[in-house]
């Protein structure tokens, strides 16, 4: 029985997060510009095949609930229940909309609730949305920033088969263990 890897789609609400699951596997999740639009989590297989290879490889596509900064304490248990597909994945996709005018506090928000968590996938890649919709300053200073980012328009269908690669090489990369000094036990 071969075991078909997951990837959690993760990121503030109204990321794409959905969009871009639709785009990938021609599924019909919900998607609407509004708070929660995604309550339960959607996973969904996508087959990628390698170009030089034709080699043909499953993954699991899942799509999370769309975070938000300071939630109100009495919405943060559910919110937290509904995430506990990220715990199960082999890793995250962290989907941002660079068209936000805050998406850096959009990451830092995302990043502080994974932080929260339990236990969290430990291979993560960073896919900038909507990039169709940013003017050339931005652009440029993500691209310097975040090297090893993703560019991606899931509405245009921009820069997926450069995710697709990327997801495949993001679950077949070994996960880089920690070094402990010999004398700390």
């Amino acid at each position: 029985q071969q075991e078909i890897p997951v990837l959690a789609l993760v990121g503030y609400t109204n990321a794409g997060k959905s969009t871009l699951l639709n785009v990938l596997t021609n599924a019909e999740v919900f998607t609407a510009d509004q708070l929660f639009a995604t309550l339960d989590p959607t996973t969904r297989k996508v087959v990628i095949t390698k170009p030089e290879t034709h080699e043909r490889r499953s993954i699991l596509l899942t799509d999370t609930v769309g975070f938000i900064h300071e939630l109100p304490p009495a919405l943060m248990d559910a919110f937290r229940a509904t995430l506990e597909e990220v715990v199960e994945a082999d890793a995250m996709i962290h989907v941002v909309d660079l068209s936000h005018p805050a998406w850096e506090s959009h990451i830092a928000s995302v990043l502080e609730i994974l932080e929260e968590m339990p236990e969290i996938p430990e291979k993560s890649l960073i896919a900038f949305n909507k990039v169709d919709k940013v003017d050339s300053e931005t652009w440029a200073r993500v691209q310097q920033d975040y090297p090893e980012a993703v560019f991606i328009s899931a509405t245009q269908r921009f820069g997926l088969e450069t995710l697709k690669m990327r997801s495949l090489q993001l679950i077949d990369e070994p996960v880089k263990a920690i070094a402990v000094p010999q004398n700390s036990y």
